[in-house]
């Protein structure tokens, strides 16, 4: 197998290209054209010939491909990092009902900031890195390094690892002192599963994750052997069609608990920081490479 065609999903766009025989393409990140509404990559399949597509990030999907590899580097990658940094949890001191942490402007994250503010919930910790905040009972945080550039709706790393910021700032003062995590990772229109570090940090911070967006992420993380709290949260939004519905139902369904969230065992908690630590998408990377050996050309960079 030789990596033919590398594309970085966010990007790219179809420019009316052929692919004439079989070709790899390996897609980095998610692929969803939010200003086109449209899936380029589905545009440059259309009437190719045999193909195997490879997504770093998706690790599921239910659009137009019926046989993608999820090739789960970058979730591989991230608990990778937060494990070198030896952290110590402490999540004895949880005065918190529910935190969220929002860094790229994304149509869901701006649908929880309006949600927050409608329903008048008040008991969270949060991080919102950006000169102004959209919603104004929800302010702007300054949990940033001195050398970082904030933007108007984003805070850019540089050349940081999400593990070192979450050490420096959000596992004392977002994630540890509460119950629940507001967690919404990257995907909103497409059918597609996509969990980046902003679920390492909900486990880590030993919480109870709700996912507003998204689609199926409660599913897909129960089959990896996570307890999901079906006891306790109403994960019933999760294959909504409508993408603005699996928002605001994620909310309004849990919205008592949300107010007056119960403290899970911390046994259960305990169990899927194990998980996490096992690191199932290592496991995964490595098991496809034995099969792709190609694809030590994209891991670990």
């Amino acid at each position: 197998m030789s990596v033919i065609k590398i594309i970085h999903g966010p990007t790219y766009q179809y420019q009316g290209e052929t692919l004439d025989k079989p070709t790899v393409i390996y897609v980095r990140d998610h692929h969803y054209n939010e200003q086109d509404q449209c899936f380029h990559l589905q545009r440059l399949l259309n009437g190719s010939t045999e193909h195997t597509v490879i997504f770093d990030h998706v690790v599921q999907h239910n659009e137009f491909l019926t046989d993608p590899v999820y090739f789960p580097a970058l979730m591989a990658r991230e608990v990778n990092e937060f494990k070198k940094e030896n952290l110590t949890a402490n999540w004895t001191k949880k005065f918190r009902a529910f935190n969220f942490m929002i860094n790229k402007l994304r149509p869901h994250r701006l649908c929880l900031l309006n949600l927050v503010d409608e329903f008048k919930l008040q008991n969270y910790s949060h991080s919102l890195c950006w000169k102004t905040s959209p919603v104004p009972s929800i302010p702007t945080t300054n949990y940033y390094f001195d050398d970082q550039l904030v933007l108007e709706h984003s805070a850019l790393l540089m050349h940081r690892c999400n593990s070192e910021y979450y050490r420096e700032f959000l596992q004392m003062l977002v994630f540890e002192p509460s119950v629940v995590s507001l967690v919404t990772e990257p995907a909103y229109y497409e059918k597609e599963t996509i969990i980046t570090e902003k679920t390492v940090m909900s486990i880590w911070g030993g919480t109870i994750p709700i996912w507003v967006g998204g689609w199926k992420i409660p599913m897909y993380m129960k089959q990896l052997g996570f307890d999901i709290f079906e006891d306790l949260v109403d994960h019933s939004y999760q294959g909504l069609e409508d993408p603005y519905q699996r928002c605001r139902s994620a909310i309004e369904q849990n919205l008592e608990f949300l107010k007056n969230p119960t403290q899970p065992m911390i046994q259960r908690l305990e169990h899927n920081l194990r998980v996490l630590q096992s690191n199932p998408w290592l496991t995964q990377v490595n098991n496809l490479i034995k099969i792709y050996p190609d694809l030590r050309r994209v891991w670990p960079a």
